[in-house]
């Protein structure tokens, strides 16, 4: 495994280190297309109608899906919630509805894409990827539920990205269990898979034959099914009565069309991020 300081990346315009810059503020994970990052049933803690938490860390995770190499990047971190109908974080924007043990909602969110000849300081690429060109940045809409059934989390998300060269569907399906230890921990295990359609495959895991000509791979065409399969697990600390310290780790295994992918080099990816954040 090889690890790629964001020191030796190569050089971006600064319009896309800005973007990369806002993309991380608000969504730090490769693909913000799963379920919003706060716990959808848990209560603040605030007599507030406002809960607010900003926060720094780091993410360690690989230069693309199917990659070997990874790449350590700085994570600033904002989770904002009004009235527990609304929230930005890094899942995207979010308003939502729920009752007991249900909430559903929707919004908005977006994929970063990648660069076919390197990373940046917060997007994913790889030289390796030569040839077959940039994947551009994605607005998405997103709609989701989660039921709460003892103390076991269902969640789903259905992701539709907009742009052109990047507008695939994405359906996310999702178990989890937090566990409390003690009054200041929570541990959360997590179960999930990912289902994608053709376009979706064949933008990050296909080859036609102008990108074959272009970078030395096989034509491949891709299609729809299980992208990838994994588990994952969170710990949440409670430091004082505002500041927060989480960790979170993600075991990856691509599955179908991706795990076969030319460009595919690793069938098992894992990512990882730790960050403090001070709640207000």
């Amino acid at each position: 495994m090889r690890i790629l300081s964001p020191a030796l990346v190569r050089r971006r315009s600064p319009f896309s280190l800005v973007f990369g810059f806002i993309a991380a503020f608000l969504l730090l994970s490769p693909a913000a297309h799963g379920q919003p990052a706060n716990d959808p049933f848990a209560a603040n803690g605030k007599s507030s109608s406002w809960s607010v938490t900003l926060g720094a860390g780091a993410a360690f995770r690989p230069t693309f899906e199917g990659s070997d190499r990874y790449f350590v990047s700085p994570v600033p971190f904002v989770s904002i919630n009004y009235n527990d109908m609304i929230s930005l974080d890094t899942s995207g924007l979010n308003a939502y509805w729920r009752k007991d043990g249900l909430q559903i909602g929707g919004g908005v969110t977006y994929n970063l894409g990648r660069f076919q000849d390197g990373n940046s300081v917060f997007t994913q690429g790889d030289e390796r990827l030569n040839g077959l060109g940039n994947i551009p940045v994605a607005m998405g809409l997103r709609a989701f539920a989660n039921y709460k059934l003892g103390p076991v989390v269902l969640g789903a998300t259905l992701t539709k990205y907009l742009a052109e060269g990047n507008n695939g569907l994405l359906i996310d399906g999702l178990v989890e269990m937090p566990v409390r230890l003690g009054d200041r921990t929570t541990i959360t295990g997590r179960l999930f898979a990912t289902w994608a359609d053709e376009s979706y495959m064949q933008t990050w895991f296909g080859v036609t034959p102008g990108q074959s000509l272009t970078s030395g791979y096989g034509i491949y065409q891709a299609g729809s099914g299980v992208k990838n399969v994994g588990l994952g697990i969170n710990l949440r600390h409670r430091l004082g009565t505002s500041w927060i310290l989480s960790a979170d780790a993600r075991l990856l295994r691509l599955t179908g069309s991706a795990e076969y992918s030319p460009m595919t080099v690793s069938d098992m990816n894992m990512n990882f991020l730790a960050m403090v954040g001070y709640r207000f």
